[in-house]
């Protein structure tokens, strides 16, 4: 074991990119590949976690992608198409034959032949189901059948359970069994007769309480247990909200069908955190650095044309104002500092409400407090900016009314900004539509339109004494 650790660090070491051995060392497998030398390959990658080996592909051909894969142990190529990003994933399965995917599939746990198998294009998909057993087949199809992001589809179906009324001698006999198929048990589920969740025992309890002791007595029936419909991310923030390892997921009669493990929700977290902070920039949650240019481009565009329409809009209140800006040049180059720190404070407040919105904090009962909070944030800060921009342009300027008219549409488009940013997530969530799609761009849209219609409105009606 201390050998194998030793040498899954040497090789952690020597694919470190700001290493200066770095290229050294991808070169003498481009080298060792080219070269067929697969003997030498497989003692360079000797104990390396396939995680790691992953890497390694960022600077590697296809071709010498797939040599290296097919090399690997089958255990290890499982592990290593589970840890590809999804686009590399995608067509590296394309590359790789029918039977080359079923053999891999015999090592891992069906939520991540489930995972891999939704990437497959579905000719390819039933041959590969095909090559299964008639009992994992189906096990698979019907895994594939629930909702995308749901428990069910994120769920594995290896996992140990025990009747109710038998002892615990017959529980660790299952777990002994179920032992050789799963990866890890952190706790056995309990059932009645007809399969119906009733709790579970931790593994160590099982263990420890004598043989002939009844499972009932030990069995803790304060069970998490998620319905297979469960969106993904309530199954992460309940893990988080209650320190979970493990959760059973049931159907619509309550017997168990699978389990989720903490394991899997880590994934999530990444996921959806990832998926808000693009969504946010108005970019595909999709999008990786692999991703094939055009294939950007015409995620952006989109979104893109979106702000071009919300800038015409901005640009149409200026206009209004034409004959004001041309008496009074200097407000020309003042307007960007109300419409600029609007903008700022309305994505500060869309940030914070989209994140409780995420972990579960704000919600339609308690969406008031949110909205008075960031009102209250919105005057507080509007004062304080407002007061030292005003302060800032007199003593620059010395025209104490434009400080005033500067400092009030500041004071006044901080807190539209303020409630525009908590309004505008919720409204959303309410019409069932990612806050994160597009709460940044009506955001900066309002803030701009209300800066400068303040601003210039207010100049326009104490034109006399600004110019």
């Amino acid at each position: 074991m201390e050998e194998e650790r030793k040498k899954e660090s040497e090789f952690r070491i020597k694919i470190d990119r700001e290493s200066d051995s770095y290229d050294e060392f991808v070169g003498q497998i481009k080298t060792l590949v080219s070269e067929e030398n697969s003997k030498q390959l497989k003692e360079m990658l000797d104990g390396a976690h396939p995680a790691d080996i992953v890497t390694l592909f960022r600077d590697l051909e296809r071709e010498e992608e797939l040599y290296l894969f097919r090399i690997l142990p089958k255990e290890d190529q499982a592990y290593a198409l589970v840890k590809m990003e999804e686009e590399t994933l995608e067509s590296f399965l394309e590359e790789l034959s029918v039977d080359e995917i079923s053999n891999t599939l015999n090592h891992i746990e069906t939520d991540e032949t489930t995972y891999l198998l939704s990437y497959l294009p579905s000719a390819k998909r039933e041959l590969v189901l095909a090559n299964l057993s008639k009992a994992d087949s189906f096990e698979i199809r019907s895994q594939l059948g629930f909702r995308e992001s749901s428990a069910g589809r994120l769920m594995s179906k290896d996992f140990a359970t025990v009747s109710i009324t038998d002892n615990v001698r017959k529980g660790i006999i299952n777990v002994r069994k179920k032992a050789k198929e799963i990866e890890d048990i952190y706790q056995v589920y309990v059932t009645d007769e007809d399969g119906v969740l009733e709790g579970f025992i931790p593994l160590k309890d099982l263990f420890l309480t004598p043989i002939n002791t009844k499972v009932a007595k030990i069995t803790n029936f304060s069970v998490f247990a998620f319905h297979y419909d469960v969106d993904q991310e309530e199954v992460a923030n309940t893990f988080k909200k209650y320190d979970l390892f493990s959760a059973a997921v049931t159907d619509d009669l309550g017997r168990i069908i699978g389990r989720i493990t903490v394991d899997d929700v880590l994934e999530i977290v990444e996921e959806e955190a990832s998926e808000d902070i693009l969504l946010m920039a108005g970019v595909s949650e999709d999008e990786r650095l692999s991703t094939p240019i055009l294939q950007s481009v015409k995620r952006r565009i989109i979104w893109l044309n979106v702000n071009l329409l919300t800038a015409f809009v901005s640009s149409t209140v200026v206009a209004f104002f034409e004959d004001t800006i041309s008496q009074i040049v200097v407000l020309a180059t003042l307007m960007p500092i109300v419409a600029g720190l609007g903008g700022n404070a309305g994505t500060q407040s869309v940030t914070v409400v989209i994140r409780n919105i995420a972990t579960g904090d704000l919600s339609f009962s308690n969406w008031w407090e949110a909205v008075r909070k960031e009102f209250t944030i919105g005057v507080l800060n509007g004062f304080v900016l407002g007061t030292v921009t005003g302060l800032m342009i007199f003593f620059v300027k010395g025209n104490l009314v434009l400080g005033l008219v500067v400092g009030t549409a500041m004071l006044v488009n901080m807190i539209v900004a303020s409630l525009t940013g908590s309004l505008v997530p919720i409204v959303l969530k309410a019409m069932r539509v990612d806050p994160a799609i597009a709460s940044s761009i009506f955001v900066t849209a309002t803030t701009d339109v209300c800066g400068f219609f303040f601003f210039l409105g207010l100049a326009t009606v104490f034109a006399k004494y600004l110019i």
